[in-house]
C-alpha cells in the first residue's frame, strides 16, 4: 500500500525535512482485537506540520520510535475491511447500540446477541457497507493511576498514532478495537468525521469549563482548532464570543479579516478584534471589560500559545471566571500568581486531548444539531487532494491558502 511517512530522527543529526511517499506492507489483522480500516480521507493538522517542518520538539518526542520511520496522520475517517474475533464482538456491541436509531441497522440486527452478530459470516461485509468508522488516536495502557481512574486523556504511557506508531496517511490502518467508533452512513458528513479528532480538541477545551452556556466567552486566536472552539461554544449555548487574533508578516489584516474572521463570524462570533493593531487592542480591552457589568469576560479560550495573549486574557477575565489553556507556547513567561490568579480567583485548565468517551459523546451530539452541515456549508473544508499529491495540501498550508486539508488515498 501507499503511505506517507517520515524517518526516524536521530539525536544530534540533522532531521531532514519534508515527508516521503513509499510502498509499505499492508497491515493485517493479527490479534483478536485488531481492527483492520481501509482509510477513505485524512486530515491534516498542525502536528503534521510540525512533523514536515521537522521541529524540534516532535523530533524529541519522536525519538523513541523503533522503526526506522512512521507512517504519519491521526486524523481520518474509513471503512472497515477485517477484524478479529474479540473486535467482531465488539463492534456488533457498536452496531446494536445505533439500531435503536435506525431502522436499516435494526433489520439485520434482529434480536441477536452480540456473540451471534458477530459469528455472521455477513458482518464486517454489512460494517463496511453501512458505516463510516473513525478511532481515538492516543492509544492508551489501561494500567497507569490515571487510566485507574478513568482519565485516559492523561495516560502516562499514551502512544500516538501518527507520531510514535503508524498513522492514517496509507491507504489502510489496523487500530485496537476499544479505540474505534462507527457513525452510520450520512449521521455526520465522511469529511467532517475525517478531523474529528481536531473537533475533539476543541470540544475537550470548552467541555473543561465547569460551563459554557450562557456565559460570554473570549477566544484566543482562531487558527483552524481556535475556529472550530467558536462553533463547539456556540453550540454549546454560549451567550456571546469575542474573538481575537493577530495579522503579521504576509498574514496582513486584510487576509485575517478575510479568512479567520469572517469564518469565525459564520461559525458563532459576535465580533473580531486583530490585537496587532493598537487601535484594536485597546478596543477589546474595552468591550471585553465592558461585560458583566463592567467585571469582564466569564470564560477564555486560549488557543494561539502566545504569551501576549496570556497577558491579554488576564486583563480582561472577570474575578471568578475561568480559562481554558490549549494553546502551546514556547519557553517560559513570568506571572504574578498572586495578582493574577490567587486574589481574583480564577480557574485555570491545561488541556490535552479528548476525554475518552465523554469529550466523543459530546461533539457528536453537537456536529448531529447542525454544527456538521454549518461547517459544509461555510467552506471550512477549503482543500481535498489524493494521497499522493500530499506536497500540494502542505504547500495550501504554508501558504496561508487553506483552514482544513483532506488527502484520500
Amino acid at each position: 500500500m501507499k503511505a506517507v511517512v517520515k524517518e526516524r530522527p536521530r539525536m544530534y543529526k540533522a532531521w531532514k525535512q519534508g515527508l516521503q511517499l513509499v510502498e509499505k506492507v499492508t497491515p493485517i489483522v493479527r490479534k483478536g482485537s485488531d481492527v483492520q480500516v481501509k482509510v477513505v480521507a485524512a486530515g491534516i493538522c498542525g502536528t503534521d506540520v510540525g512533523i514536515y517542518a521537522s521541529k524540534d520538539s516532535l523530533k524529541n518526542n519522536m525519538s523513541s520510535l523503533t522503526t526506522p520511520d512512521v507512517t504519519i496522520g491521526h486524523e481520518f475517517c474509513g471503512r472497515i475491511t477485517d477484524a478479529g474475533p474479540k473486535a467482531r464482538a465488539h463492534l456488533a456491541k457498536l452496531a446494536i447500540a445505533k439500531a435503536t436509531e435506525y431502522p436499516e441497522i435494526r433489520k439485520f440486527v434482529k434480536r441477536r446477541t452480540p456473540a451471534k452478530l458477530a459469528r455472521d459470516v455477513s458482518f464486517v461485509k454489512f460494517l463496511y457497507e453501512n458505516f463510516i468508522a473513525t478511532a481515538e488516536m492516543h492509544i492508551t495502557c489501561g494500567v497507569c493511576a490515571q487510566c485507574k481512574l478513568g482519565d485516559y486523556h492523561v495516560c502516562t504511557n499514551t502512544v500516538i498514532r501518527g507520531l510514535h506508531g503508524d498513522g492514517a496517511f496509507a491507504e489502510y490502518v489496523v487500530l485496537p478495537m476499544e479505540n474505534i467508533l462507527l457513525f452510520k452512513n450520512g449521521e455526520i458528513p465522511e469529511e467532517i468525521v475525517a478531523f474529528m479528532d481536531a473537533i475533539g480538541n476543541a470540544t475537550h477545551t470548552v467541555q473543561s469549563l465547569t460551563s459554557i452556556k450562557g456565559k460570554i466567552v473570549a477566544v484566543l486566536g482562531v487558527g483552524v482548532i481556535g475556529l472550530m472552539s467558536v462553533a463547539i461554544a456556540k453550540g454549546a449555548g454560549a451567550k456571546k464570543i469575542l474573538v481575537t487574533d493577530a495579522s503579521h508578516g504576509e498574514n496582513t489584516h486584510e487576509k485575517l479579516e478575510q479568512r479567520r474572521f469572517s469564518m469565525a463570524r459564520l461559525l458563532g462570533a459576535d465580533e473580531c478584534f486583530d490585537v496587532s493593531i493598537p487601535e484594536e487592542k485597546k478596543r477589546f480591552y474595552r468591550v471585553a471589560k465592558e461585560q458583566n457589568h463592567g467585571a469582564g469576560v466569564d470564560a477564555i479560550l486560549e488557543m494561539s500559545g502566545s504569551y501576549y495573549a496570556y497577558e491579554d486574557a488576564f486583563r480582561v477575565l472577570r474575578m471568578g471566571g475561568e480559562m481554558a489553556l490549549l494553546g502551546l507556547p514556547s519557553g517560559t513567561m513570568p506571572i504574578d500568581f498572586a495578582t493574577n490568579v490567587i486574589f481574583p480567583g480564577i480557574t485555570i485548565h491545561g488541556v490535552i486531548g479528548r476525554r475518552v468517551w465523554s469529550t466523543w459523546d459530546l461533539m457528536t451530539t453537537i456536529l448531529k444539531n447542525n454544527l456538521a452541515n454549518r461547517f459544509l456549508k461555510s467552506g471550512f473544508v477549503t482543500h481535498q487532494f489524493p494521497l499522493k499529491d500530499f506536497e500540494k495540501g502542505f504547500d495550501a498550508i504554508a501558504n496561508g491558502n487553506a483552514l482544513k486539508v483532506l488527502l484520500r488515498p
